[in-house]
């Protein structure tokens, strides 16, 4: 596997427009893995450290010849001739040249001229006034870049934009969602691949951006309306492939994910030693970085785990992981349910571990439920017991908040708070999905009846009180979706970071897409949480269909949002699921909004319902494919990990 990482960057200019795009280079008749390990390196020191060692090693240096300017880079398997026409890139037996036009906005663009490139080492530059391009040879890969001393004319509406002729023997097409552009061979298979394509400014606000291609014209735009600059565009790339070391078939590895830092941690519900016993993995950060096909670093298992416990629904803050275990049985209680709490070794995440402390409802009853959900933020735990009955209420459910004593999370422990619904009532489902950040817990209700609409869906959000969380809690707010109707199902998946909640309905129709789905956006307001509120957002995808599903599982972190959509149908390949990237634009979360990018499995095949669930941290995306089949395994399920490289400083 080769990868080949452009990266447009800031040179201390005034102002710049700065890109990085992911081209991998897939041998004939092997299969995608990963791009490669850019993002691994040190967010202060990657670039400077790649180019650096370059500049010091003489295989990376530009070697004259007549009419230009040669580059090797045998980490990657690549070759770059470099002339007053542009680039020619050799990968494995295919070749493809770039070379840009002409940049300004929309289709406004001021051309450039061709000029003869200069080298200096491992450094090659295109000269062209106000617009420097430029190619930096090393380790990560060949970055390339330009820098403008100047904003390129005026917006007046339309997108940043930087137009390409591609040539060479492979035919290019871009993806569905306008993310990514693929270069095919002859025979149709995959020979380079760009994917997932983000943009922020200075600030670190993200920005809208994304990828046309026509024939042999490719643009690249961004929205930015009120950016400042510089500007960076950075991919999501499917860096690794996580498996369990002793899957088997219907195990169901990636029906629940979660990601904090360095760790992630997936659950396998239907695996185990014991039928549907469950067991979930912690994957910690090579330290090569994420890359290729990994398996566990160790795995957790319940110390009194039995059959049909369906131990599996994961959550990870930090050095924290939850597990719940909706059909543990207490006692002569049947499907009263349980989650477990383990904490890092002092030796990290290794080989085969057992709870630090079992959690439990203090009230918990028969048929219960309790831990089918399970969030974790710090030192406050949530669990959903959506089956919890209240009073005459038959699975009205709840949720229990459960607080990190001050000897640490040791034991059999009982809740600290309960949180219920001030209006629940019978069949609500309050509890099927929690979520928690911070001080605010979200907690979803999708059979919840609004109005004359049964089955429309709510989510309820609890603000911590001062006195902390104690007793018995009702809501602050109650979130509904302003154009809600009947069987919607919202409240099946909620997230929260920070000021912002996410609110999914799966079975929303869209127009005629029977179940396509949607997503609900709400921002804190300035009085805080409190009342009845609707959206500040809806989230669609752009080529979203019947029985997609999107909307059944997401994850936000700071101004990014990941959506699954499980259902989703790529080409002939009837649910092999997607997951959708949606960054904040510059206005703010507002309006109807479709995606930025869309994520697929480079392997992926009908029935793998990626996107079932999905996970967010940082950089880091983790999207569960809990039927995918490993090798003779059907549905023992996987789990991809997607890295957006991180800016050169």
């Amino acid at each position: 596997m080769s990868g080949l990482i452009y990266r447009i960057g800031s040179l201390g200019c005034l102002t710049a427009f700065a890109v990085a795009v992911s081209w991998v280079h897939q041998p004939t008749g092997s299969t995608w893995t990963n791009t490669g390990s850019v993002s691994d390196l040190p967010l202060s020191a990657q670039g400077k450290i790649s180019a650096v060692v370059g500049r010091d090693h003489p295989s990376y240096h530009a070697v004259a010849h007549r009419g230009g300017f040669g580059m090797q880079n045998a980490n990657h398997e690549l070759a770059a001739d470099f002339t007053p026409a542009g680039i020619r890139i050799q990968a494995g037996a295919a070749m493809w040249g770039l070379a840009l036009q002409g940049y300004g906005y929309g289709d406004d663009l001021l051309p450039v001229d061709a000029v003869a490139p200069q080298a200096t080492a491992n450094r090659v530059e295109y000269r062209r006034g106000a617009l420097t391009e430029w190619y930096v040879n090393g380790p990560v890969g060949l970055e390339q870049g330009f820098t403008l001393a100047q904003a390129p004319g005026e917006a007046r509406g339309k997108p940043l934009t930087l137009a390409f002729t591609l040539s060479g023997d492979l035919t290019s097409s871009a993806e569905a969602a306008g993310d990514g552009a693929i270069l095919s061979r002859a025979d149709g298979t995959e020979a380079l691949r760009y994917r997932g394509v983000t943009a922020v400014d200075a600030t670190g606000r993200e920005l809208r951006a994304w990828l046309e291609v026509e024939g042999e014209q490719l643009w690249l735009r961004v929205e930015d309306a009120s950016a400042q600059y510089p500007l960076e565009v950075d991919p999501f790339v499917q860096r690794a492939k996580l498996t369990a070391s002793d899957g088997t078939a219907d195990d169901y590895f990636g029906h629940s994910a979660a990601v904090s830092g360095d760790t992630v941690v997936v659950g396998a519900p239907y695996g185990g030693a014991n039928d549907r016993q469950g067991s979930a993995y912690v994957f910690v950060k090579p330290a090569a970085g994420w890359s290729g096909s990994l398996t566990e670093t160790a795995t957790l298992k319940a110390s009194d785990g039995a059959a049909v416990d369906v131990f599996g629904r994961v959550a990870v803050s930090g050095d924290t992981v939850v597990v719940g275990a909706y059909g543990d049985d207490i006692g002569a209680n049947y499907d009263q349910g349980s989650a477990y709490v383990f904490v890092r070794p002092a030796a990290g995440w290794s080989g085969a571990l057992t709870e630090s402390a079992k959690l439990t409802a203090s009230d918990g009853a028969y048929d219960a439920r309790f831990g089918l959900s399970v969030a974790v933020s710090g030192d406050t735990v949530v669990a959903g017991a959506y089956g919890d009955d209240m009073g005459s209420n038959f699975d009205q459910g709840s949720a229990y908040v459960f607080v990190k004593p001050a000897a640490g999370w040791s034991g059999a422990l009982t809740q600290n708070a309960k949180l219920t619904a001030s209006d629940g009532a019978t069949s609500d489902i309050f509890g099927i999905w929690v979520a928690v950040s911070g001080d605010t817990v979200v907690v979803g209700a999708y059979v919840d009846d609004i109005g004359p609409n049964l089955d429309q869906g709510s989510a309820y959000v609890f603000v911590k009180p001062a006195a902390g969380w104690s007793g018995a809690l009702t809501e602050n707010a109650k979130l509904t979706a302003s154009d809600g109707v009947r069987g919607d199902n919202f409240g099946w998946s909620v997230s929260v970071s920070a000021r912002t909640v996410v609110v999914g309905a799966q079975s929303d129709d869209m127009g005629s897409n029977f179940d396509q789905g949607s997503a609900y956006v709400f921002v804190k307001p300035a009085a805080g949480w409190s009342g009845a509120l609707t959206e500040n957002a809806k989230l669609t995808a752009s080529d979203g269909a019947t029985n997609d599903h999107f909307g059944a599982s997401f994850a936000v972190s700071g101004e990014t949002i990941v959506v699954g959509a499980w259902g989703d149908d790529i080409g002939n390949n009837i649910d092999q699921g997607s997951a959708y990237v949606f960054v904040r634009p510059a206005t703010g979360w507002s309006g109807a909004l479709t995606q930025n990018a869309k994520l697929t499995a480079s392997d992926g095949a009908a029935g793998d319902l990626f996107g079932v669930s999905v996970a967010m941290s940082g950089g880091v995306v983790v999207v569960g494919a809990y039927f995918d089949d490993i090798g003779a395994n059907l549905d023992q399920g996987s789990a991809y990990v997607f890295v957006r490289p991180r800016r050169t400083p």
